[in-house]
């Protein structure tokens, strides 16, 4: 965590600690946001693992984490069915409009909007950032999603921006170090 990480967890260290789900975009938060085909066609996309480790962690912690997507690919599909095993669930590709889907998460974990991070990087996910109880921007999302996120993350997507925020929320509520001594 950088210092500027570090300074905004402090004067977010409140709505840290309420967070029981974390809803992730995937391109340009946890991927770089390129998008790669081969001579068939086939997509790929390149994820970071120091963010596969941040929702195995959150996960354990009992945070759910959500997956919203208007994109469709099996990349995706492949990435994310590696942490069911882990209790992982929500998995919603082929959305654009996430505002429904948030509500529908509210709704089936009977939480409150104070109790959801939202990561997002571009247009389609400013209505949620607004609406959530804190939200988070890689450094390199588009300036309107830069303007209001509440914590602006010094990484770029797909370079570990969501372990970032993983780890800002399990040490807000006190149990990182768990994490740490595990290993």
């Amino acid at each position: 965590m950088t210092i500027r990480d570090y300074i905004s967890y402090l004067f977010n260290i409140n709505k840290l600690k309420k967070i029981k789900l974390l809803v992730s975009d995937i391109d340009g938060v946890m991927t770089d946001g390129r998008l790669i085909f081969d001579d068939n066609g086939v997509e790929s996309k390149f994820f970071h693992t120091q963010d596969g480790m941040g929702i195995v962690m959150a996960l354990k912690a009992g945070i759910k984490v959500a997956v919203i997507s208007g994109s469709n690919s099996n990349a995706i599909k492949t990435r994310f069915d590696k942490f069911r095993k882990h209790g992982f669930e929500d998995l919603i590709l082929g959305h654009e409009n996430k505002m429904p889907i948030i509500l529908t998460l509210i709704e089936k974990y009977g939480l409150k909007e104070e109790e959801i991070a939202y990561i997002g990087d571009d247009l389609i996910d400013l209505k949620v950032m607004k609406y959530v109880g804190i939200s988070f921007s890689p450094k390199d999302a588009h300036h309107e999603a830069l303007k209001i996120a509440d914590i602006v993350i010094n990484k770029r997507g797909g370079y570990g921006a969501v372990r970032v925020v993983i780890d800002m929320i399990l040490k807000a509520k006190g149990i990182y170090n768990e994490f740490i001594k595990e290993f």
